[in-house]
């Protein structure tokens, strides 16, 4: 999607403070345009490279009998809301009323494909515009493929977190255990009884019944 933006100023002067106003938002300045009606065969030209409707570019020309000045801003869609700036931005710099109901269009882009491997003709990216060069390519307007960073631990920052509010080693040597029982210790201690009495020797006088 492509936003072609047009405001005609009575002269060169107050279409230069406008399209100061849009650089200082950080417009790209290959995608502001300035066409004077000195030439009426160059002013046509100049129109039609820049995407303006042939409607429009009639009643700008039948305006454009003096020293007036046609701004002409290509917004493209990426990064996001660069058309919707650049007309907010230009509402505080009038321009004359030339009987065009709208003043702003959208050009809706449409990928040709001419090989099966490529995805977009003209262009690498996805979302592209093949009708200029972009500063941004990507529709968010940063580079969406990062340098990655040669990383020496699984845990960011090379620490464990624990670290930060935990002096010690939340891990700590085993010990050698040698019993299987824990600390040693066996639970009957703990009642004072033995589990395991001593074997009393038989007695020869007792009954054979009782031995």
């Amino acid at each position: 999607m492509t936003t072609i933006i047009t405001r005609l100023y009575p002269d060169q002067l107050a279409a230069n403070a406008a399209r100061a106003s849009l650089l200082s938002i950080g417009q790209n300045e290959d995608t502001i345009r300035i066409i004077s009606g000195t030439d009426a065969v160059a002013t046509a030209a100049a129109m039609k490279a820049a995407r303006i409707s042939t409607g429009a570019a009639a009643t700008y020309a039948k305006a454009m009998t003096g020293d007036q000045a046609l701004l002409v801003v290509q917004a493209p869609f990426n990064p996001i809301g660069t058309a919707r700036n650049a007309i907010k931005v230009l509402q505080k710099h009038p321009a004359m009323n030339v009987g065009l109901a709208d003043e702003d269009i959208y050009l809706r882009e449409y990928p040709s494909i001419a090989e099966p491997s490529s995805i977009l003709a003209k262009h690498p990216l996805v979302m592209s515009n093949p009708f200029r060069k972009l500063s941004h390519g990507h529709i968010l307007g940063n580079n969406p493929l990062l340098a990655s960073k040669e990383r020496t631990s699984a845990m960011r920052g090379g620490g464990h977190m624990s670290r930060l509010f935990w002096p010690m080693k939340l891990i700590s040597e085993r010990k050698t255990r040698n019993s299987v029982l824990r600390d040693g210790v066996l639970f009957s201690s703990m009642l004072g009884l033995p589990l395991v009495s001593k074997a009393w020797p038989l007695r020869d006088d007792l009954p054979t019944i009782l031995r």
